[in-house]
């Protein structure tokens, strides 16, 4: 009785586990403003891996029929994960020029810092979030427009500012309208003549504000981008988007044909926050999109004082 009695405890156990995992993919594919199913999303590969739990104690019972919806449910996680670790896209062959984005922190990250991963990594374009008057001058103290003396700031107080600091002259800027953070772009002209379109974004995030203006913004950041003519071939944007590839409205970005810098090099979810814990970030919500560009590597950085890694792409225009 008892043996019989503890393999149903292990069966119901492995179908409780297949069952979570198959939520994490349910998750993956969600287009729900629902608080509480945004919040998952953030962490659905997590959620998934349940289902190799599950998998493991029905085989340990030799459950066949659970086995097989375990398998089911493993493979479908392994589809929607599976394509942001293999490389995409058509490498580029043109001018090599190298991005960077950071989240600040209401300002308060260290400025020495973001100009020492400027210099160091030879950065051509900064996109920047949560920019204050503040860390303005502090960025201006500590050299920032030697390296990349051409700007496009809309500082603000809290987490409103956001800006652009290139190496290359800047020109039809723009603060977009109807967001609660500034969202700016700014045409970069290189010396070749080429130019780039860049955009610095930085939507509201879910929490505490609520899914709904989030969702709403993105929805907007969207239409922005699908709205770029067609005659504009090279685009660079640098964003908190406060979402990650399991997100199906940061995947209906992708539909504008912008392409996540992170796909292309194939290097999965790039994790960026939060940063400033005794642990590793655990999720990717800081990304850099390209259009007419092909990135060769990728690779986050800290920068005391605030809770994302910094992102920075190596990028060729096609």
């Amino acid at each position: 009785m008892g043996t019989r009695w503890g393999r149903r405890v292990v069966i119901g156990l492995g179908w409780i586990a297949v069952s979570i995992g198959a939520f994490g993919v349910a998750l993956h594919w969600m287009d729900s403003s629902r608080r509480f199913f945004v919040l998952m999303a953030s962490f659905a590969p997590y959620v998934m891996i349940a289902a190799v739990l599950g998998l493991l104690l029905l085989a340990l019972v030799k459950h066949w029929i659970g086995v097989g919806a375990a398998v089911l449910a493993i493979g479908a996680a392994i589809a929607t994960q599976l394509p942001v670790y293999v490389a995409s896209g058509t490498p580029g062959t043109g001018q090599a020029l190298t991005i960077m984005q950071s989240n600040i922190y209401f300002g308060e990250g260290d400025a020495a810092a973001v100009v020492r991963e400027v210099m160091a990594n030879d950065v051509d374009i900064l996109t920047i979030d949560e920019l204050t008057p503040d860390s303005v001058q502090r960025l201006d103290a500590a050299g920032i427009a030697v390296l990349l003396p051409h700007r496009y700031v809309e500082a603000d107080i809290g987490a409103e500012g956001t800006g652009i600091y290139s190496r290359y002259p800047l020109s039809d800027q723009v603060n977009h309208d109807g967001f609660i953070l500034n969202q700016v772009s700014a045409r970069a002209t290189l010396p070749t003549g080429e130019a780039v379109t860049v955009f610095a974004f930085h939507p509201v995030p879910p929490f505490p504000s609520g899914p709904q203006p989030w969702s709403g913004e993105m929805e907007r950041i969207r239409d922005i981008l699908d709205a770029v003519p067609d005659s504009t071939e090279h685009v660079v944007v640098g964003a908190d988007f406060n979402a990650t590839q399991d997100h199906s409205l940061y995947r209906k970005l992708l539909d504008t044909g912008i392409e996540d810098s992170a796909d292309q090099v194939g290097v999965g979810m790039l994790r960026t926050y939060p940063s400033d814990k005794s642990f590793p970030p655990i999720i990717g919500i800081d990304h850099i999109l390209l259009g007419g560009a092909h990135a060769d590597e990728l690779r986050t950085v800290h920068i005391d004082g605030t809770d994302h890694m910094a992102v920075i792409a190596d990028i060729r225009l096609r």
